[in-house]
Order: C-alpha cells, then sequence, then structure tokens
C-alpha cells in the first residue's frame, strides 16, 4: 500500500543522493538547492549549478533565513521537500520546529558518491571538503535523534523511496 503523507516529508539529503534528479523527475517533489539561497549568483547565471559549488561568492544579506522562509512556503505545494544537510542547517531546522529526516549514504559508499560528484561536474575543492570531512559528519548524523535514511552502495534516495511505497508523480 502507498503512503498517503498528511504533511510534507522535508528530507535533508547528503550531496549525491539524487535529491536534484528525483526532483526532476516527480511533480510532487521539490529539491531547494541551498546555494541559490545563501550565495550571491549575479554574473554566474549561465554556469551550471553543481560547477558552482565551492567557488567563492559574495553571501546573500538574506540568508539563512530565505532558506527558511522558502521551505515553509514550500511545504503547502509540495510532498517532499529535499532540503540542505549541512550542520548550521539542522540547528536551524530544529529552531524553527521544522521536522526532517537525514539522508546520507553508509560510510562504505563514500568512494561511488566521489565519483558521483566528478560526474557531474563539481569541483575539486568542493569534492575534496565533502569526502574528506565525511567520516566526522556521519557521526555527527548518527547522533542525531530524528529519523534517518542510511543509503546503501549504488541505492539512492529515489530507489529507497519507490522501495518504501511513498507516493511519486511522475511529470508528463
Amino acid at each position: 500500500m502507498e503512503k498517503v503523507l498528511k504533511k510534507p516529508l522535508i528530507i535533508a539529503g547528503f550531496a549525491g543522493v539524487g535529491k536534484t534528479t528525483l526532483a526532476k523527475k516527480y511533480e510532487n517533489v521539490i529539491d531547494l538547492e541551498s546555494s541559490l539561497f545563501k550565495w550571491d549568483n549575479t554574473g554566474l547565471e549561465n554556469i551550471p549549478i553543481e560547477q558552482r559549488k565551492g567557488t567563492k561568492r559574495k553571501e546573500n544579506p538574506k540568508w539563512p533565513y530565505n532558506y527558511i522562509d522558502e521551505i515553509k512556503k514550500q511545504s503547502r505545494n509540495y510532498d517532499i521537500i529535499l532540503v540542505w544537510i549541512a550542520p548550521r542547517a539542522l540547528e536551524l531546522y530544529d529552531e524553527n520546529k521544522i521536522e526532517y529526516i537525514l539522508c546520507y549514504p553508509e560510510k562504505s559508499a563514500i568512494g561511488l558518491y566521489e565519483k558521483r560528484y566528478r560526474e557531474r561536474g563539481n569541483n575539486e575543492d568542493y569534492i575534496e571538503k565533502v569526502v574528506s570531512t565525511y567520516d566526522e559528519r556521519f557521526e555527527e548524523f548518527k547522533q542525531k535523534n530524528v529519523p534517518q535514511i542510511i543509503l546503501q552502495g549504488e541505492e539512492t534516495l529515489e530507489d529507497y523511496l519507490i522501495r518504501n511505497e511513498y507516493i511519486l508523480v511522475e511529470r508528463r
């Protein structure tokens, strides 16, 4: 039986779990890419988002409350909202009483994720930062007292949601 959601499912997903792909494929899912809210992207509009990550930019003065406001706004429009997973973001969700689920890969899969980052065009500084801090982040995630999805091997968030019978409405 498919799971019917009474309120939106907010998933704080680690880099590379498939947030962007999921949101492109299903109309009841949105990926709130944090860098569009955190940084002033003036002059970078023609550079793909993944290639912008890790580059030096000026911070948006409305950050992070513009992001929190957008999560709340989109909660009325989508069944599944995919959000940023950084420690500061998790603190903000807690402070603003935004219930979320953590989604991240098992430790042994980080090499696969490193490959995904290269394939999608992330720069080396970004890749190095994400990969080199993963063990510490993994331990921090495990300590959080919130629901968690730990993806195994090549498993993506989409695989998990389908296997657990969440309703995903394909785009036409």
